[in-house]
């Protein structure tokens, strides 16, 4: 259990790194609805990689612990994720109007192969985007609401054709079905035109300290890391809206608990009707 005095110590020591959040620009907003993922090159000091990178390299599995837990909310995407997964009505300055709801990390050595079938090597998506469903990428009334969304924070340099992570750009608003035989498979699998779609798929350069931000509408994939280079180093965490789940996140409250209080916000239940509406992260109001 972590005490009142350890928990006070950790948002102090954050106050000296947190900003303000950097609102999202029109131009990205325009390349994020038109590709489906926009690129934030080098956004991290040299500091903050080295000292990320002993962590995912020394075993960290995920992003809610050590200095991996402030990629969470970082300013250069607290205004994005509000500006695509949130109304303006529950945006807060005590609380995000946004959840997170998974985090894991990778790291690839050269060599590394993308998993056979229909793992993430193959082409995918959370859903087919031409169906409906709550994860479903959509605009209306000028404003973005992009479901299940993704960050990636590249802590090695990526350079195109070697092993990151590539889309479809532009796949998260098909109308048509992929061409294989069930429409509602969330990936590419049997389809007569899956060469002519991974050979369409968009790649990215960016030096370490990077963070790429997509929506799982978008159809997407893993690729062998063949860079001699470097590692792929990488923390991939998820966001969904406030009233809507996608993964099971298994965190514990002691570590919730111990985070600043509106990181803590992150985690708090699915819902939004009700007195006073879904605000602050609680031992009982917190997704499981």
């Amino acid at each position: 259990m972590t005490t009142s005095e350890e928990t006070k110590a950790i948002e102090l020591a954050d106050s000296t790194w947190r900003e303000e959040p950097i609102p999202m620009t029109q131009e990205q907003k325009f390349f994020f609805d038109l590709r489906g993922w926009i690129s934030l090159p080098a956004v991290l000091t040299s500091e903050e990689i080295e000292e990320m990178k002993v962590e995912v390299y020394g075993g960290a599995k995920r992003g809610f612990d050590g200095s991996l837990q402030k990629l969470l909310d970082h300013p250069a995407i607290v205004g994005i994720l509000t500006e695509i997964l949130a109304e303006s009505s529950f945006v807060s300055d005590d609380v995000y109007s946004f959840r997170c709801e998974s985090s894991f990390t990778t790291t690839r050595p050269t060599g590394w192969s993308k998993p056979e079938g229909n793992g993430t090597g193959m082409p995918h998506v959370v859903r087919p985007p031409q169906q409906a469903n709550a994860m479903r990428y959509q605009v209306d009334g000028n404003k973005i609401y992009a479901g299940l969304t993704r960050v990636v924070w590249e802590l090695e340099e990526v350079k195109a054709g070697q092993g990151g992570t590539t889309f479809l750009s532009g796949s998260h608003k098909a109308h048509f079905n992929y061409g294989g035989p069930d429409p509602y498979r969330p990936n590419i699998s049997e389809s007569p035109w899956e060469h002519s779609m991974r050979a369409a798929m968009a790649e990215y350069s960016c030096p370490a300290g990077s963070v790429v931000i997509f929506t799982e509408s978008l159809i997407h994939a893993a690729n062998d890391w063949i860079n001699p280079d470097n590692d792929r180093c990488a923390v991939f965490n998820c966001y969904n809206s406030i009233w809507a789940q996608w993964h099971r996140l298994n965190l514990d409250h002691e570590t919730i608990e111990a985070m600043p209080s509106k990181r803590q916000s992150l985690f708090r239940g699915t819902w939004a009707l009700g007195a006073g509406g879904n605000q602050a992260y609680s031992e009982d109001n917190r997704c499981l």
